[in-house]
């Protein structure tokens, strides 16, 4: 199955789109609003439409970690201030542009490429999602659940 279903058997071809001067917030509302959807990116593209990267939940939540934990917002943690410090550093991290946060080289396949190479893809770059792309034409996406459910629909089945 795996061989025989390819890139364009499973593409979502809705997907929300960012442009790189957007704010990491704005990245966060738009993939909050379609998480129940199960998309976990959103597609950067500049004003031609050409694709410039993604950002996507994981990208947001490393980013918070790395920013809110590690950096110097919280630095001298004083209990009785932990919420108001912890805000402070949300809207000073919420205003840095997804230029700053995306994902610049992310998984590319191309739409008849087989389910097994793409899952390859995942594997190898330890990515969530895929870019389906024909020529500099975005097409759309493909998400770790997408293929998820390919294969569990076969190991499901056979047992």
């Amino acid at each position: 199955m795996l061989l025989r279903t390819r890139a364009w058997d499973i593409v979502r071809e809705e997907y929300p789109v960012m442009k790189e001067a957007n704010s990491l917030a704005d990245a966060m509302r738009e993939l909050n609003a379609v998480s129940d959807s199960g998309c976990l990116c959103a597609l950067v593209m500049d004003d031609n439409g050409r694709l410039k990267g993604a950002v996507s939940m994981w990208d947001t939540v490393r980013f918070m970690e790395d920013n809110l934990l590690r950096g110097d917002a919280l630095r001298g943690l004083d209990e009785n201030r932990f919420e108001q410090m912890y805000t402070n550093a949300c809207k000073v991290a919420g205003s840095t542009s997804v230029k700053d946060v995306m994902d610049k080289n992310p998984t590319v396949v191309a739409p008849d490429e087989p389910l097994l190479v793409v899952l390859e893809d995942f594997v190898k770059k330890g990515r969530s999602y895929a870019v389906v792309k024909e020529g500099p034409r975005v097409l759309g996406v493909i998400m770790i659940a997408d293929i998820f459910k390919e294969i569990s629909g076969q190991i499901v089945c056979r047992s």
